[in-house]
């Protein structure tokens, strides 16, 4: 149960917030309620509360439509409507629909936003629109509060009798006004009414030439108001259809007020939550004024606020018109369950007090506090406070006595969850008993749970805390220079009243001050000793501790900087590796086209019996100019990337650029710089500038294979794939014809074996349409028969320079 009394509601200011909330609310309703606003009882109605306001705040940075000041109270004649046989009046009516009117113009605002405000959307799903009682008040009532002609066929009828008689009345008055013998008798020429009824002034001596009802005269006696006898009767009639008309009004109205009654609760209801809207709303503008957040509110755990104000001196301005507030940072329940703040008057102890009570009760009501984001506050089970001066002379209390009467009740109500507020703890008595009091109160609020703040000026309170360790010291920062408080509230050192030196900025003769400082020498506290030398330690360890945080902050800068530079480095070489790929893979492609418009060339030139030596060297400058073109893609400075023969040595492990393959060395480099080096797939001749000695080859090298050189000139006539998978069968298959090719085989014998015919079939598919292969047959028996096939080789085979 959240114990919260209204003596801890006062002093805490809790009024103040109410009043300022309520300021900002737009209906007279939602000023009522604002007022009667007060922490929650429960976590889950505060938070839901809290993300309303929210909601709110959104929809009023979109400047969205609000008209909450268009929101009258209708209680009154909602209740008059309830009684059977009651009759509302027509201007009752008209502050009814304004009032549902108002209501749903909100919701529509609401739920053109629902996306942004799903909380709020929910609430006004909630609210009839009432458009059938609409209807009927408007088919009913003016805007101005009059019946319409139309709200019932009677009355219609009704009205135009009336107003074709007035005509009548109006027509023979101004005819009498008008006879050129009544002229001298007529006191002013206007038809005018006294007692509801037509009449014409006249002057005292009427009676010779006019006969009537006198209905009324001047106050000087001069002015007789006559209903002359030729419109009596005319009068009579028009009073009598008047009589009708009000009867057939109330009727209607009845009627009218019949319909209201039907819905009166669920017309009630919708103003009420409209109302309630208002006060979020209210919230809302009141959170935006103070540029406050919505912290977290948590079930349990420390009070951590940061840059935290004390609401109500934000909005105290000077005359610069700057804020001169000064956030606090304070914790509670992190390490320790009791924080004991102590300073000099007038240096805002009691503000540091007030404001963690106050924020508090603020974030348990669901508001939005003057704090950082970050902030987080515990859904405290109670909050109770001792704040101010107590004296009561009504109840014969001293001070001090009234501090323990509100002690008291304070112990008793505390339990796990409750934050507690003690201002002067110890104060009002002997300092000696006050201190012992005062620590046995602490002690006794920690044993009940509770979370404390409190403030002293007492050395022996501060020195407990000290030893204490639940308790923990803070102080608010006093210039010593100007001897003016900074209002800076730091956590881990005691602080010093400085009672002298506050004396005598403000005025105390120098032969007192001098005085008190040579008694407070004389009379030295081996305590007060101990403290400063305590708080001094403090000090030096709070910089020390600073210029560490510092130094940890700049090498953490350091290192996210380093990591940053790192990120940019790898994302640099992806790309680069990226490009290299794009342009091996576009080099790769253009020379296996020209390398098969090339071979075409070759079989026209062969079909019609000529030699082909243009093809040749043709096939030799692609190679170089491939080579050249990979060159570039694995670094501009062909030097910086080479090898010399020197630094190659048999059985080294090499890489060979743009193959992606890692081999051995097999023996020494050639006096032309051509290496021989054992790959996985088999031996290959290279020059030197291909080769990479391995753990200088970029990491996941990866670029897509290329032959620009026979392996071997050892090229047997045949291969055997059999235990080769499909796709090894196919690669081995494309380098052996091609070797097979440029040192000139005519025919070659692939063996596949029988089986399943996988590799049989792998082998026709990639010998169907290679273009170095004239044509291909299965072996006869004698060769192998189905388990072998005879490929047929173009002629003339062409050295690629493998072996220079």
């Amino acid at each position: 149960m959240n114990q919260i009394d209204q003596h801890t509601l006062e002093v805490l200011e809790w009024p103040a917030i109410q009043a300022r909330v309520a300021a900002q609310a737009g209906s007279p309703l939602g000023r009522e309620l604002a007022h009667a606003m007060r922490p929650l009882l429960t976590l889950e109605d505060a938070q839901k509360v809290r993300n309303e306001i929210e909601e709110f705040r959104a929809l009023l940075a979109r400047e969205a439509a609000l008209p909450f000041d268009q929101l009258p109270d209708i209680r009154e004649p909602v209740r008059r409507s309830r009684p059977e046989g009651a009759v509302l009046a027509a201007i009752d009516f008209v502050r009814i629909v304004t009032s549902l009117e108002t209501a749903a113009a909100i919701r529509h605002t609401i739920v053109r936003s629902r996306e942004r405000c799903p909380r709020l959307h929910a609430i006004v799903s909630r609210l009839d629109d009432h458009t059938d009682l609409i209807g009927e008040i408007h088919a009913t009532i003016e805007a101005d509060g009059e019946v319409k002609d139309t709200a019932s066929q009677r009355l219609n009828q009704l009205r135009i009798r009336l107003h074709e008689l007035r005509k009548l009345i109006h027509a023979r008055l101004q005819s009498l006004l008008m006879t050129p013998t009544l002229q001298p008798y007529i006191a002013e020429s206007l038809v005018t009414l006294r007692n509801e009824r037509y009449v014409i002034p006249v002057k005292p001596n009427y009676r010779t030439v006019l006969k009537g009802v006198v209905q009324d005269r001047s106050v000087s006696g001069v002015t007789i108001f006559l209903e002359p006898q030729e419109v009596v009767e005319l009068n009579n009639q028009l009073r009598l259809l008047q009589r009708s008309e009000e009867e057939e009004i109330r009727r209607v109205l009845a009627a009218l007020t019949a319909s209201l009654r039907a819905t009166a609760d669920a017309v009630l209801s919708t103003m009420l939550l409209t109302a309630e809207l208002d006060v979020r709303c209210a919230a809302a503008r009141f959170a935006d004024t103070l540029h406050c957040a919505p912290v977290a509110l948590k079930e349990a755990g420390p009070l951590l606020l940061r840059e935290a104000s004390h609401p109500l001196l934000l909005e105290r301005i000077d005359a610069a018109g700057i804020h001169r507030t000064i956030p606090i940072d304070l914790r509670l329940g992190d390490g320790f369950d009791a924080l004991l703040i102590t300073g000099p008057n007038t240096g805002g102890k009691t503000v540091a007090l007030k404001t963690a009570g106050l924020l508090s009760l603020m974030a348990q009501a669901g508001l939005h506090l003057p704090a950082s984001p970050d902030s987080e506050v515990p859904f405290f089970s109670g909050v109770l406070a001792d704040i101010g001066d107590e004296q009561s002379i009504e109840q014969s209390l001293s001070t001090f006595s009234s501090h323990i009467g509100q002690i008291r009740r304070i112990l008793d109500a505390a339990q796990p969850g409750t934050l507690v507020l003690l201002d002067e703890l110890g104060a009002g008595t002997d300092p000696v008993e006050g201190a012992c009091l005062g620590i046995a109160i602490l002690d006794a609020l920690l044993e009940r749970g509770a979370l404390v703040v409190a403030t002293t000026h007492l050395d022996a309170i501060k020195a407990y805390a000290y030893s204490h360790p639940r308790i923990e010291n803070g102080c608010v920062e006093f210039d010593l220079d100007t001897l003016r408080p900074l209002y800076k509230l730091l956590i881990g050192l005691s602080g010093r009243s400085h009672g002298l030196a506050i004396a005598a900025r403000v005025g105390l003769p120098p032969s007192v001050i001098q005085q008190a400082e040579r008694l407070l020498g004389e009379g030295r506290d081996p305590l007060r000793l101990l403290l400063d030398r305590l708080e001094g330690e403090q000090a030096r360890l709070a910089i020390e501790r600073e210029v560490l945080t510092r130094e940890v902050a700049e090498t953490a800068r350091a290192r996210a900087e380093a990591e940053a530079r790192r990120d940019a480095a790898r994302v640099e070489a992806e790309q680069l590796y990226r490009l290299a790929c794009q342009q091996t893979e576009g080099a790769v492609a253009d020379a296996r086209a020209e390398v098969e418009r090339l071979l075409r060339e070759f079989r026209l030139a062969q079909s019609r019996g000529r030699s082909a030596p243009q093809v040749r060297r043709r096939l030799i400058d692609v190679e170089r100019q491939t080579k050249a073109r990979l060159s570039d893609v694995t670094g501009s400075d062909r030097a910086a990337d080479s090898v010399d023969a020197a630094s190659i040595r048999d059985g080294q492990e090499v890489v060979v650029k743009g193959l992606g393959q890692r081999g051995t060395v097999i023996g020494k480099p050639s006096p032309a710089g051509i290496v021989e080096i054992r790959l996985p797939i088999g031996k290959m001749r290279v020059p030197l500038e291909a080769v990479i000695i391995q753990g200088d080859s970029p990491h996941g090298e990866t670029s897509r294979p290329i032959r620009l050189a026979r392996t071997t000139d050892d090229v047997k006539g045949e291969l055997n794939l059999i235990g080769c998978d499909a796709a090894e069968a196919a690669r081995r298959l494309d380098q052996y014809v091609g070797d097979a090719f440029i040192v000139g085989l005519p025919t070659v014998r692939i063996i596949h074996g029988k089986g399943s015919g996988i590799l049989r079939k792998t082998v026709t598919e990639l010998l169907v349409d290679h273009p170095l292969v004239e044509s291909f047959h299965v072996a006869d028996y004698r060769e192998g028969g189905i388990g072998a096939t005879i490929v047929a080789l173009y002629p003339h085979g062409v050295s690629m320079g493998g072996a220079a």
